[in-house]
């Protein structure tokens, strides 16, 4: 097998972490050519990373999509079990996934493009966003110190990265945006709980570094951009 990403990336770490939880050795390479390049479409017709590319009953053969890399993952090397067998937590787990992609995910976009002019009323509409979808996940988590009991699964690996990733780029910059692991609440438990965890602990301090060098790299680039 090898995955095609790079690590600074929320959907790549998803599966870095997923893998490292299973304790599979998954080799990794950047995209041959860069994302969205007639070469890495070859293997990957979406363009976007991560790709597993594993051999099948057909010779090579490529899965897209971050959370159908951990599903195959999960279907092939089931021990130790990252997606419960009981249906209630499986169902949350996936849940959990699920609403980071989908109320989550989309709202980092929108202030990453803002210009040096701050708009209030974008701010602020992202942030009412965030505060909602985190809702969604904190109701919807199971008892904890996890999202569905007392050991990593899915949807912390799809979570976490993002935390990281709006711990560095929006919470950061936009403290109108509240970060929902910062007191006393279940995520902040939980958050605690994802920090202190041998393997999920570590996998998170390889993304944090890498995304830090992609985020500073990328600020480099559109400074000499604004001033050229």
């Amino acid at each position: 097998m090898k995955l095609y990403g790079s690590i600074a990336s929320p959907y790549v770490a998803r599966v870095v972490m997923f893998a490292d939880l299973k304790g599979i050795e998954l080799p990794m390479e950047a995209a041959p050519g860069g994302m969205g390049s007639d070469e890495y479409k070859a293997i990957n017709p979406t363009g976007k990373i991560p790709a597993l590319q594993v051999d099948g009953p057909h010779g090579k053969q490529t899965i897209a999509e971050s959370t159908v890399i951990c599903d195959y993952l999960e279907a092939a090397h089931p021990q130790p079990a990252l997606i419960p067998a009981e249906p209630m937590a499986q169902a949350q787990t996936r849940m959990i996934a699920r609403m980071t992609d989908l109320y989550v995910a989309p709202h980092n976009t929108p202030l990453n493009r803002m210009g040096p002019t701050r708009d209030e009323a974008l701010i602020a509409q992202q942030a009412a966003l965030f505060a909602t979808g985190f809702g969604y996940i904190e109701a919807f988590m199971g008892p904890g110190p996890f999202v569905v009991g007392d050991s990593p699964t899915l949807g912390d690996c799809a979570l976490a990265p993002f935390i990281i990733m709006l711990k560095e780029n929006i919470f950061a910059n936009f403290p109108e945006v509240a970060d929902p692991t910062a007191g006393d609440g279940g995520l902040a438990e939980w958050w605690q709980a994802m920090q202190a965890h041998p393997v999920a602990g570590k996998t998170l301090a390889h993304y944090e570094e890498e995304l830090v060098k992609f985020l500073k790299w990328l600020r480099e680039k559109m400074a000499k951009r604004r001033g050229g």
